[in-house]
């Protein structure tokens, strides 16, 4: 515990990671339940912690501490760091988990979606807030625990958070892994009406259905299926083609199997995974985004 990082040793750097991940636990949870009008327990592990405020909050500190006291640099650097921390983490989890966790592709001015001048403006008044509330605070509280208790409590919060980092992880790849199953499911039936009358149908469902990923917990999307099913009979009937007309039925035995399929995969999803897509309502699979993205191109 005694080993410095940029002159601060790790027992403050770790005991501030806890306190910042709390608190940043805190704001995200109540954030999103006050948008999203219920309780969501934010963050990707399952205790009350949001790693990247964690990790974000001690490095900005640690690294912008020379900066003290000069309020405009510090804004400034401020917006550099946490904006460079925040592109990393979307690129990493990217890339080991193969989602995005968090989108800003329909904000402007925003790059590859993991970062937009919006979010990155406000990323320099929490530095400030931090520099000149927030670490006066969490210092003064983290030196008022004698350090022989902080230290045990510190050894036993590690070892928690491991067990419930290493969960959670696994519960992230096989999510990946349902997620990928889930589009390759909408992809077959997509391709299967190619060049057909009822492909902006499709689309269209597609689009809508993503809205209900995250309801795993309940019978939302089940629902949903099932009106879209009606929809898509009533899109048959509508049609003036004969041939098409002729295949109504084999249309319907393609939805149907469509749909038991996809809820079979959606049903298999564990509750960690599903806790995480209640948490992260816009997760999204890597390949998604890209079709997306070039779908957004097109038009």
């Amino acid at each position: 515990m005694s080993y410095e990082i940029l002159g601060v040793d790790m027992y403050h750097i770790l005991s501030w990671f806890i306190v910042y991940s709390f608190l940043g636990w805190i704001w995200e949870s109540c954030y999103v339940s006050v948008k999203n009008k219920r309780w969501v327990n934010r963050g990707f592990v399952n205790g009350p912690f949001v790693t990247i405020y964690g990790v974000g909050a001690v490095a900005v500190y640690v690294i912008l501490k020379p900066l003290t006291g000069r309020i405009l640099e510090l804004y400034f650097a401020g917006v550099a760091v946490a904006t460079i921390l925040e592109y990393i983490t979307g690129v990493l989890m990217e890339a080991i988990f193969h989602t995005n966790w968090w989108d800003y592709s329909d904000k402007k001015y925003n790059f590859q979606g993991k970062i937009c001048l919006g979010s990155s403006l406000a990323w320099g008044f929490f530095t400030l807030l931090l520099f000149y509330i927030f670490q006066p605070l969490v210092s003064t509280f983290v030196d008022w625990i004698p350090r022989s208790t902080g230290t045990i409590l510190l050894y036993v919060w590690l070892a928690y958070y491991v067990v419930d980092f290493s969960f959670s992880a696994a519960a992230a790849f096989d999510l990946r892994s349902k997620l990928q199953k889930l589009d390759s499911v909408v992809d077959e039936f997509q391709e299967s009406f190619q060049n057909s009358k009822l492909y902006e149908t499709v689309e269209e469902f597609r689009e809508k259905a993503e809205l209900y990923r995250p309801e795993f917990a309940d019978n939302k999307l089940k629902e949903y299926l099932d009106s879209r099913r009606e929809k898509f009979h009533e899109a048959l009937e509508r049609l003036e083609d004969s041939e098409l007309q002729e295949k109504r039925e084999a249309f319907m035995e393609r939805y149907d199997e469509f749909e038991r399929r996809y809820l079979e995969v959606k049903n298999s999803i564990r509750h960690i995974s599903r806790r995480q897509m209640k948490a992260y309502p816009n997760l999204i699979s890597k390949a998604e985004r890209l079709r997306k993205l070039k779908e957004k191109k097109k038009k």
